[in-house]
Formats: structure tokens, C-alpha cells, sequence
């Protein structure tokens, strides 16, 4: 299923039809392929600029082992009528087998803090990320899960409806096809994808 237009308010639907009682695939976040997140949203340079450090970090997620789980992706990045500083994104992660447990978890996090640290990614890659462990307490994650949607799913101006996006993020080969579509841009400062602070 393609991502809607933009409606009137130039967002998109919070859902499609007349209620949003109809399939779950009409109602957001939609799914979509990062080649359809391109063809729906890159539509200016700054826009371009925002997707190859939102694709370069993913490219550094899947490095560290975060290789399954999706995102959602919100913000002025998905608004028509915006130039984004950034793309907000919430990413729900399947923990890698080297992070099992909470303590390796915590261990891998705070070893890759550029990767997974809020203001590192926000400074390096333009990506305003959050991020939610879908290996974790379910109560935790269906009450932050709970948060998140209602924060994202308004214009923070005047609280209208809008929808979100939702990406898968073992898509490695689409992500660097995607890349080279959009080319190298060198006036910004991504680091190399990987590990590390």
C-alpha cells in the first residue's frame, strides 16, 4: 500500500476513509519501504540531506547488532508545508544476541552512545531518535508505546490530527540503494557507520 497524500492541512490522514473504525492498515503509523518514505518526502535538498543521515543511521544501528524492528517516523519531516531540521523517529528494537540480557544491553548501549544516545545521533545524522526495547517489559513498552503515539500523533502548534509513518529496519540493501540514489553529501559531517562514542 503506497503512503497517503497529504491531506488538506498538508499532513498526513490519521486514517483513511470516513472512520477510524475501518482495517488497520488504513489508519497510521502506515508501512512502507524506505524507497516509498523517498518518493513521498524528499522533496526538497534539506529533505535529502535529513533521509541520507536518517539511512546512515540505520546503517550504524545495524552495525552495533540492531538489526531487526522498525521504526515510526514523525515530526515536521512529515509535515508538506515544513523544512525539517531533523527527522524524529521512534524505533521499537529487537535486542542483538550479544545483548540478551538488561546488563548487556546497558553495556552495548553506553559503549555506542553516537549510535544510541539522543543528542549524539540529533548532532551527527540530523535524527531526533528515540528508541523502545521490544525485549523488555511488556507493560513498559505498551505504556511508553502509549506515550509516544499520542505525542507524535498531533501538530504541536494546533494539536491536529496527523499520521506517522512505519519502516522495517532489516531493509539494509534497500537502505543502501537509497543512499545511492540520493549521492554523497559532503557538507555534512556524518561520521562512518559503526560503533563506538
Amino acid at each position: 500500500m503506497p503512503i497517503p497524500d497529504f491531506n488538506i492541512n498538508g499532513l498526513l490522514p490519521p486514517f483513511l476513509g470516513e472512520t477510524p473504525a475501518g482495517d488497520s492498515h488504513d489508519m497510521s503509523p502506515y508501512p512502507g519501504t524506505v524507497f516509498d518514505v523517498l518518493d513521498a518526502i524528499s522533496f526538497s535538498e534539506r529533505r535529502k540531506s535529513i533521509l541520507r543521515g536518517w539511512l546512515l543511521h540505520r546503517k550504524a544501528l545495524r552495525a552495533i547488532g540492531f538489526v531487526r524492528g522498525f521504526q515510526w517516523i514523525d515530526g515536521s519531516f512529515v509535515e508538506r508545508d515544513r523544512e525539517p531540521n531533523d527527522i524524529d523517529t521512534l524505533t521499537f528494537l529487537r535486542r542483538p544476541d550479544c545483548a540478551r540480557s538488561l546488563p548487556e544491553l546497558r553495556l552495548l548501549w553506553n559503549q555506542n552512545l553516537r549510535v544510541l544516545g539522543r543528542p549524539q545521533v540529533k548532532a551527527t545524522f540530523h535524527v531526533d531518535s528515540f528508541s523502545l526495547d521490544l525485549d523488555g517489559d511488556a507493560e513498559i513498552l505498551v505504556d511508553m508505546t502509549r506515550y509516544y503515539f499520542g505525542l507524535f500523533s498531533h501538530r504541536r502548534e494546533d494539536l491536529v490530527w496527523k499520521g506517522m509513518l512505519q519502516v522495517t529496519l532489516d531493509s539494509a540493501r534497500s537502505d543502501d540503494q537509497c543512499l545511492q540514489l540520493l549521492g554523497t553529501d559532503p557538507a555534512l559531517p556524518y561520521a562512518a557507520p559503526g560503533g563506538g562514542t
